[in-house]
């Protein structure tokens, strides 16, 4: 479960079941934290990444690593407000034939939860007390 705590004049505290402790802030914040924006780009690059992770490990790939970037971009005339898609890049630490890379992000697309969540849409349920 993520709990986020908000009080007059601090800044909004994200804490995990851990107690991993995360600063967020509007884009209009001038406090060094991620916006919402950045949470969601996060959440498809970590998703990814742990599925090409567990890809190199059962297949025994020489790929030392690799870096995802994803650029979000919000629909600015949709109401109600919300992204407009997700460009997603990775790029392997290593030398990978076009075909294995191919593979490579199709299988880690298709296995990250969070990007298919945000292509097929689920409902949020909100209580209040």
């Amino acid at each position: 479960m993520i709990k986020l705590k908000k009080s007059t004049g601090e800044a909004h505290r994200i804490t995990n079941d851990g107690g991993t402790v995360q600063i967020a802030k509007s884009g209009r914040s001038d406090i060094d934290a991620f916006t919402p924006g950045d949470f969601i780009n996060s959440s498809i690059a970590i998703c990814m990444g742990l599925t090409l992770d567990a890809l190199i490990e059962r297949d025994g790939l020489d790929i030392p690593g690799y870096t995802i970037e994803v650029d979000g971009t919000k629909d600015q005339e949709a109401r109600p407000s919300r992204m407009e898609k997700f460009d997603v890049k990775v790029i392997f630490d290593a030398e990978v034939d076009e075909k294995l890379r191919n593979r490579l992000v199709k299988s880690a697309k298709r296995g990250c939860t969070m990007g298919n969540t945000i292509e097929h849409g689920v409902p949020i349920n909100v209580t209040s007390e």
